[in-house]
């Protein structure tokens, strides 16, 4: 990282950032092109690993593109503040971030309880609740669950 006075070097605040955010931009390569979506998540942390979950249809453009290259590069950002600057200082006219990025392998997760525990994750995030939720026996055949473990895990954060 260029910018080492930006850098998080505490997992716990990289961690933090990663609890704030709502939405996760996930990049893959498609026939050596970048492609990129943003996703709801859900996460959980195992010691130094990020293991993030999402959900898709089973078939479409992204599910092909990981099923070829499950290779991936994450980056989640929240914050989002302008600082304005002024006019004798125009290069003073900044943007407020905190974020996380890393790289990882997509996993199709297959097992209906494994799907089960992922799909919680992900609601109870993106829903800030403890709840636990049962899922329709015949929803799990519709939907796709992806799970990636990252220990390549970088904060930033500008002030």
């Amino acid at each position: 990282m260029r910018r080492k006075d930006r850098e998080i070097k505490d997992l716990d605040g990289i961690f933090d950032i990663v609890e704030r955010c709502n939405v996760v931009h996930l990049g893959m390569v498609d026939n050596g092109k970048p492609y990129v979506v943003a996703l709801n998540f859900g996460y959980e942390r195992e010691g130094d690993v990020l293991t993030l979950y999402f959900h898709s249809a089973v078939e479409g453009k992204k599910i092909d593109i990981l099923r070829d290259n499950p290779n991936v590069y994450f980056q989640m950002d929240c914050v989002n503040e302008f600082i304005k600057g002024t006019s004798e200082r125009p290069c003073s006219y900044c943007w407020r971030f905190d974020s996380v990025m890393g790289s990882g392998q997509v996993e199709f997760v297959e097992d209906v309880q494994e799907k089960t525990y992922a799909l919680n994750r992900l609601l109870q995030h993106v829903g800030k609740t403890n709840e636990i939720f049962s899922f329709p026996p015949e929803s799990f055949a519709r939907t796709c669950v992806l799970r990636i473990r990252s220990s390549d895990i970088t904060g930033k954060r500008r002030e």
